[in-house]
């Protein structure tokens, strides 16, 4: 893959003179058998030396991280207080609002919030389209997932369990009796979640529903 801002032939991404962020993501549907990418960047032209340390341009740099993780903090933070007026469903986010924080156009994000007592259970209930991907994950307040390495924190078009119909139901809880499709929230009483679905033909509408898990 070639970035510049001169056209390349092949795999060619413009470049504009202001540009200075590269995002690569990686979507697993097993990860535990899938084979994480072998990523490099190499700088074509020049004599292959880094320029001498300029300490106008190092604190220059420095601002810039600064601010990023000041914005980034910020905006989640906005965000997850946003996704209150809808808590625990899961309302589609426009796209245009996806599309300025870095989202993709052929994704269709559904954010929201999420608040359970430790005897609630969030049910969600959606018919998953042609879609080349789908997945649902629960996140904490700054909207990060929740430990995926330890805990059942997402679901997906690979890992998710089916009814007969097509149909898919998951289950947000702090216990598990046995849920097909069972989401732990990891000790939290609250924080934001995900569901998308990925180049889909159409873009169902998932219903949520708040259950005692007495109940099911």
């Amino acid at each position: 893959i070639i970035l510049s801002t001169e056209e390349k032939p092949g795999n060619w991404l413009p470049m504009e003179k202001e540009t200075g962020t590269l995002i690569v993501r990686q979507t697993f549907l097993d990860r535990e058998n899938e084979t994480i990418a072998d990523l490099h960047i190499e700088r074509i032209g020049g004599d292959g030396r880094p320029s001498p340390f300029d300490p106008v341009k190092c604190a220059e740099g420095l601002t810039t991280s600064a601010g990023l993780v000041a914005g980034a903090a910020m905006m989640f933070a906005s965000w997850a207080e946003n996704f209150k007026k809808s808590t625990n469903e899961l309302p589609r986010m426009p796209q245009e609002v996806s599309n300025q924080a870095g989202g993709v156009s052929d994704i269709a994000y559904y954010h929201s919030y999420w608040e359970l007592a430790p005897d609630e259970a969030l049910v969600i209930e959606a018919t998953p389209p042609e879609c080349e991907h789908w997945n649902f994950q629960l996140n904490n307040y700054w909207m990060e997932s929740l430990d995926y390495r330890y805990y059942p924190i997402h679901v997906n078009k690979h890992t998710a369990k089916y009814r007969p119909d097509g149909s898919v139901q998951v289950v947000v809880a702090a216990h598990d009796k046995g849920f097909d499709n069972w989401i732990d929230t990891v000790g939290h009483e609250e924080g934001t979640m995900l569901w998308r679905w990925v180049r889909a033909n159409e873009h169902p509408q998932p219903q949520t529903r708040v259950v005692k898990l007495s109940e099911l």
